[in-house]
């Protein structure tokens, strides 16, 4: 009976220390097993991190990233921002370029001013050094008004005087009051009989002359000579008998009695 017994607890021994082993063969096997993986892990991180490195060291940008700047939490009070000078902007060079050759111009010719052709059948005539009055007296009964309205007997209404009305004798001789060329001749409503002459820079205008003109355009005249005879001016019937005269130069009209005594 005790022998049985012996033999039983022998056994549960055995069965015991068996089963030890198996679990510490177990144990050792997972404890390899994850220190296998342990090392696998370990390798492949420090790979990665050599290639990581291998990588910042090739790229010069990436070795010039500056490192974030760390973030203030909300609840620290923020640094008042000091005031940045602003950088001024370098000069910078740019190269001036070459002058094109200057091109050569051509050297002008030697030439004189041309001088106005004047055809040779042109009249030509000498300008008076001063001029005389038209008529024997140098009585102006109406003066040149310059522009400005004057009364007339005539219309009886205001308007401009253009000329000078010296004072004469019906049927007296109007007399050229510079040497000249006649330009035209024509009749008026208002001025009647017109003799246009050209006195050098001026041009003249007799008008109230009688019927019968005593020159003819193209005509020249000198100083003195009789161009007509004073009449009544139409526009100017109503005052004493007179030669109405005007005087323009360069379009405009000017004072006869100064133009004649060489003050304008």
């Amino acid at each position: 009976m005790n022998g049985k017994r012996f033999s039983e607890n022998k056994a549960r021994r055995n069965g015991f220390y068996l089963a030890l082993a198996v679990c510490l063969v177990a144990v050792g096997i997972a404890a390899w097993s994850t220190f296998d993986a342990v090392q696998g892990y370990i390798s492949a991180t420090e790979e990665l991190e050599s290639s990581s490195a291998s990588s910042r060291s090739d790229d010069p940008q990436a070795q010039k990233s500056p490192a974030p700047s760390p973030q203030p939490s909300a609840g620290a009070a923020k640094p008042s921002a000091a005031p940045t000078a602003t950088p001024k902007p370098k000069p910078t060079y740019v190269p001036k370029p070459s002058d094109p050759p200057a091109a050569e111009s051509p050297e002008p010719a030697d030439t004189e001013p041309e001088e106005p052709q004047v055809p040779a059948n042109a009249p030509m005539y000498e300008i008076s050094g001063e001029m005389i009055c038209p008529v024997s007296g140098e009585t102006i009964q109406k003066a040149y008004s310059a522009g400005a309205p004057v009364y007339s007997e005539t219309m009886k209404d205001w308007r401009v005087h253009a000329g000078a009305d010296f004072g004469a004798q019906s049927g007296e001789q109007v007399l050229a009051c510079g040497n000249g060329i006649v330009k035209e001749t024509y009749t008026d409503s208002m001025l009647g009989n017109v003799v246009v002459i050209e006195h050098g820079d001026y041009i003249f205008s007799y008008c109230g002359l009688g019927e019968n003109f005593l020159v003819k355009p193209d005509d020249v005249v000198t100083m003195g000579q009789a161009i007509g005879t004073v009449t009544a001016v139409p526009g100017e019937s109503a005052d004493q008998p007179h030669l109405h005269l005007e005087v323009r130069k360069d379009s405009a009209y000017l004072d006869p009695q100064s133009v004649i005594e060489g003050k304008d």
